[in-house]
């Protein structure tokens, strides 16, 4: 957001160092992409409570042996072409 606090020198010298590029937005600008919190993440997490509750009535603890196998299945009912070109036309950069 272009708040000096969150562009110090010790955080450009590690963005340089690591290949970073930092962006500044300008103020009020970053509704315009969050259109992966409006459209995609959003459903993503619907999902992912409707796979830990799925796994529940089955008595299936989620644990690490298994969270991915989960978290997948979320991904891949939330992540198709039509919900992200939703996610767009929801913020108004996609008509």
């Amino acid at each position: 957001n272009g708040h000096n606090s969150h562009c110090t020198y010790c955080f450009c010298k590690f963005a340089a160092d690591h290949h970073i590029m930092v962006l500044c937005l300008p103020s009020h600008t970053t509704h315009w992409l969050q259109l992966c919190d409006i459209g995609v993440f959003g459903p993503l997490a619907s999902c992912w409570k409707a796979e830990v509750n799925e796994a529940g009535h089955q008595y299936i603890p989620i644990r690490k042996s298994n969270l991915l196998h989960y978290y997948h299945k979320a991904r891949v009912c939330t992540f198709k072409p039509l919900t992200i070109k939703s996610a767009f036309a929801k913020t108004g950069i996609w008509p």
